[in-house]
């Protein structure tokens, strides 16, 4: 039996992708809101020289994105966060990897 373009099952994934349309931007803009949150702690830190560097960007990074969270982690509702700093000591560039589970808050 051959589906027609108007089959259930084809406005039924027509439905399904256009009901989550909204999660890709709205993920978007969640990954935005923790980068700037987080990066404004890290920001803070370093004017009161808690780290290496001349620059910000010499001294801490902070990256949450799609590169960061997998397909899997994002469907279980999983955001993965990389922080990483450049304290006074060790001279080593420390890399975090910090986890938010959704409805879950961890300290």
């Amino acid at each position: 039996m051959s589906r027609s373009a108007g089959s259930p099952s084809t406005s039924r994934r027509a439905s399904i992708a256009a009901s989550n349309g909204w999660c890709s931007s709205e993920r978007r803009a969640l990954w935005a809101q923790i980068r700037l949150n987080v990066g404004a702690f890290m920001n803070n830190l370093f004017r009161q020289g808690a780290f290496q560097g001349q620059a910000p960007k010499d001294a801490y990074f902070v990256k949450c994105d799609s590169s960061t969270t997998t397909q899997n982690d994002r469907n279980l509702g999983i955001v993965n966060i990389l922080v990483g700093f450049a304290p006074l000591k060790p001279a080593e560039f420390v890399v975090l990897t910090l986890q938010q589970m959704a409805g879950q808050i961890q300290v």
